[in-house]
């Protein structure tokens, strides 16, 4: 029995020392921010011990938020994340350039569509309006992080999609409508499961967990212009609610 738990904790000790050692390698700069790490069998290699062992010690750092596993892809170092604000002036190029970032935006999509109910309910729209619907996701640093949909009153804005299309930001699209600022009236945040659809447009495992915004913006004079709606995966991004102006 002593002998056993003697060989369990030597065990132990074997997998936490691969741990530190590869926290050392992370903090030097080995692996980039986000990289993938060697395969377990390159590890139990390196380090001359079974998979099981190299196996411990990706837990370990795992537990710690040092790496994350992603089914059939590998380990990777998790990345800083994305800090995302949330306040009065919520902008995502503008979050992302404060963080020395430049998002690319995939798979565009611009339609004239009925306005779904809550979507005219928030916009305050007759009952057979239709709204503008922009719908894209967001890639950063080659990683996709984000699903988007916005929605504007068609008949304030008829030509916003081409605009966005155009200048591929929604700032510069409002301005050509002639919204110089606007405010974010409200945000709804909540956490959720992906589905199988949203896991195959963010290329994740099904049943990763998603932070979902919805926001309503408004112009200066408080008349709602845009209803938004983002989906973020959890673990690459940090939300950061800012107090009103």
């Amino acid at each position: 029995m002593d002998s056993q738990k003697g060989g369990s904790s030597v065990r132990q000790a074997v997998w936490q020392k691969i741990a530190e050692t590869l926290q050392q390698d992370i903090r030097s700069g080995l692996f980039d921010n986000g990289g993938r790490l060697p395969t377990e069998v390159v590890l139990a290699a390196r380090f001359s011990v079974n998979r099981h062992t190299v196996r411990q010690a990706i837990g370990h750092l795992a537990d710690l938020g040092i790496v994350v596993s992603h089914q059939g892809r590998g380990v990777f170092l998790r990345d800083a994340g994305l800090e995302y604000r949330v306040g009065p002036r919520t902008r995502l190029t503008d979050n992302l350039v404060r963080q020395g970032r430049r998002p690319e935006r995939e798979e565009v999509r611009v339609e004239t569509i009925p306005a779904p109910r809550a979507v005219g309910r928030a916009l305050r729209l007759p009952f057979s309006a239709s709204v503008q619907w922009l719908s894209y996701r967001t890639r950063v640093e080659g990683r996709l992080t984000c699903l988007n949909d916005h929605y504007f009153p068609t008949e304030r804005f008829p030509a916003i999609g081409e605009d966005f299309l155009r200048l591929g930001s929604i700032t510069e699209a409002l301005r050509c409508a002639g919204i110089e600022d606007y405010l974010r009236a409200s945000t709804r945040i909540n956490a959720r499961l992906c589905s199988a659809a949203e896991a195959k447009q963010l290329d994740l495992s099904r049943g990763r967990p998603l932070i979902v915004t919805a926001g309503v913006d408004c112009d200066l004079l408080g008349r709602p212009i845009s209803v938004n709606q983002a989906r973020m995966v959890a673990d690459s991004v940090t939300l950061t609610v800012e107090r009103d102006e």
